[in-house]
């Protein structure tokens, strides 16, 4: 099987508060908000204590927050906000990391607000020790260059599980090595399964199997009930980004209608992942999501306990590394 959560992003809180009870009363399995420094978010830690009253049986988390420099997240700082947000929810927290993008537009959008931007390497170095002081402030431990403790603890114990969303193999393999869950971003269902081959490798270095990571893809959806009507939401998806039908985007959107998008996930469950973090393209309005329930769902379940027919199936054995 397959879990699905929805990602939500807006300043609109009447709005959120709705459709976060409306995807908890649909049966998604998973909330998140974002965090950043954007106009089209608040601070999603704020967001997420709102989030964590509002429900009670959705996993929630960020959709992802960073940790490469202490001016975004000081690890004590989101070592004690996620502990806050743990027990708020009674312990329903996901800690959702990211590496941070590559574009020219992200680095600027850091700078501007006085928080360096360093290279790759170096965003994916500092995130790894981040994560390492957060889970032994978790665990108890003295915080290495002060020895100052962090109470109360959390909820779950050793403490929420920790997702790294990566695309690149320097990013990939510390989500192996460090991870609980992997989440790639907007790509096809075979760029999936060659990044999965990769992190499967990786795990097999260190002696972790595949079993001990969940992961995840985030996608968007244009669902619709009739060929026309989906046309037009993807349509409207390309135009609210400034993109056209061709553009490598579009070909990862789940367009279409229930049965072409259940089709598609299935095809994503075939390339390793467990789970699917979608941005439903009619955002604030339910209607999408209500559909996806009723629709897309069941009709996925019914899919995958199809048997696979040979030529459907992929090799088990890890290819060579290129």
């Amino acid at each position: 099987m397959i879990g699905f959560g929805v990602q939500t992003w807006g300043t609109d809180v009447t709005a959120l508060e709705r459709y976060w009870s409306a995807a908890e009363d649909l049966g998604f399995a998973r909330v998140t908000y974002g965090d950043g420094l954007w106009g089209f978010t608040h601070d999603g830690w704020s967001m997420l204590g709102a989030l964590a009253v509002l429900t009670r049986r959705v996993r929630i988390g960020p959709a992802v927050t960073y940790a490469f420099d202490v001016a975004a997240h000081h690890p004590s700082w989101l070592a004690k906000r996620a502990v806050t947000i743990d027990h708020l929810s009674r312990g329903r927290l996901d800690l959702r990391l990211g590496v941070g993008a590559e574009d020219a537009a992200t680095a600027d959008m850091w700078r501007a607000h006085g928080i360096p931007y360093p290279r790759p390497v170096e965003r994916i170095a500092r995130l790894a020790a981040s994560l390492e002081t957060v889970r032994a402030l978790w665990r108890g431990e003295p915080f290495p260059r002060g020895g100052g403790r962090l109470d109360p603890r959390p909820l779950q114990r050793p403490g929420p599980p920790v997702w790294i969303a990566a695309m690149r193999p320097s990013a990939l393999a510390l989500a192996a090595r460090v991870a609980d869950g992997w989440e790639a971003s907007y790509v096809t269902p075979d760029a999936f399964a060659r990044r999965w081959c990769r992190v499967q490798r990786d795990l097999a270095e260190i002696g972790r199997g595949p079993a001990s990571i969940a992961r995840s893809v985030e996608l968007d959806v244009a669902l619709a009930e009739s060929p026309g009507a989906a046309r037009r939401a993807l349509a409207d998806f390309c135009a609210a980004r400034g993109i056209g039908d061709d553009h490598p985007l579009a070909a990862t959107v789940l367009a279409g209608e229930p049965e072409a998008v259940a089709t598609r996930i299935v095809q994503y469950a075939a390339a390793g992942a467990t789970d699917l973090m979608l941005s439903f393209t009619d955002f604030p309005s339910p209607h999408m999501a209500d559909l996806f329930a009723r629709r897309v769902r069941p009709r996925v379940d019914l899919l995958m306990r199809e048997p696979v027919s040979p030529r459907d199936e992929r090799p088990s054995a890890i290819p060579p590394a290129p």
